[in-house]
């Protein structure tokens, strides 16, 4: 029987009463995940009362090149120094710090094919109890976050030969990410690589997936460059999001839909939030030229959004 709101608020409690390394303590949690392991519905409670609301991103390597559970090692390395390269770049720009370690960690992979598992840190935490509910993904949480949406939105338009959200998914990150990104990619398009995993946050649980096809257009759009930047204010609805692909559209009133970038977590939370609530909102973009490369450069407009506030319900007071 699936859980109510109320019940899986109980569990987070029981759970919270448990959070000491004491013998009482493990053994209530061990009780608690077994009671979880019958309720799907858990998983994800499961998994951020553990994971002290950190990240983590699961990948699992398949393809022509890999096999009997091997991979080329170089080529797994850059990829996995890629991720972590370009996450750590990310972080950096969001606090503005010049310089600053990788926190990401491995996780022993598992048995079965070629897997590993990236996540961040847990943040050190002062002495004593602390409320799960006082707990936020940290910065390379965040960032890690954002490298896999743009992966798995590479692969996912990678068919189309101008994919604005793609463009708008990889300008808004530092140019030194795009170092990282870059080096994935081709340890991803050197090997043939069909990579299939699954990012965990707070959330909820996405699948990532990236290929040769992915990759290919990860690369295309990292040579891109600004040509310029504006700026616009629209009023309207939102007519759908994909959190696992970064992607919003939005039904401006009295002018044609646009599909724009959404480059934060948070921000894509309250879009996610809006729509459910078939609220109407004022959303603040930029607006980009993107400049492609090649003898004959196609220059696009492409959509990012930065920030969204609800209207009135009622037209005439807008």
């Amino acid at each position: 029987m699936t859980l109510n709101t109320a019940e899986i608020d109980a569990f987070r409690d029981a759970w919270h009463e448990a959070e000491g390394d004491d013998f009482a303590s493990r053994a209530t949690r061990r009780s608690l995940e077994a009671f979880a392991f019958g309720h799907p519905e858990l998983t994800p409670v499961v998994f951020e009362l553990t994971n002290r609301a950190q990240s983590e991103l699961e990948l699992h390597l398949d393809g022509e090149t890999v096999h009997h559970h091997e991979a080329n090692a170089e080529s797994f390395a850059q990829l996995v120094r890629g991720i972590a390269d370009a996450t750590k770049e990310v972080a950096k720009h969001i606090i503005g710090h010049k310089r600053r370690a990788s926190t990401l960690r491995i996780v022993a992979p598992t048995p079965g094919s070629v897997r590993v598992v990236l996540k961040a840190a847990t943040p050190q935490e002062a002495a004593g109890r602390t409320a799960q509910h006082t707990r936020t993904p940290s910065v390379d949480s965040t960032s890690l976050d954002t490298v896999a949406v743009l992966l798995s939105r590479a692969q996912g338009e990678g068919a189309k030969p101008d994919d604005d959200v793609l463009s708008g998914l990889a300008a808004d990150l530092p140019q030194k990410a795009h170092a990282g990104l870059r080096r994935a990619a081709k340890a991803i398009d050197a090997q043939d690589w069909d990579i299939d995993g699954e990012l965990r946050s707070t959330h909820g649980f996405q699948r990532v997936h990236v290929g040769p096809l992915g990759a290919k257009a990860l690369l295309r759009v990292l040579d891109e460059h600004q040509e310029s930047s504006t700026s616009t204010t629209l009023s309207g609805a939102i007519d759908g999001t994909r959190r696992s692909i970064g992607a919003l559209w939005f039904a401006p009133d009295g002018q044609a839909a646009i599909e724009a970038a959404v480059p934060s977590p948070d921000l894509m939370e309250r879009a996610v939030q809006h729509d459910a609530a078939n609220q109407r909102v004022r959303a603040e973009f930029d607006v980009l030229t993107i400049v492609g490369k090649g003898a004959n450069p196609r220059r696009r407009q492409v959509y990012t959004l930065r920030r969204l506030d609800p209207l009135p319900d009622d037209p005439t007071l807008i």
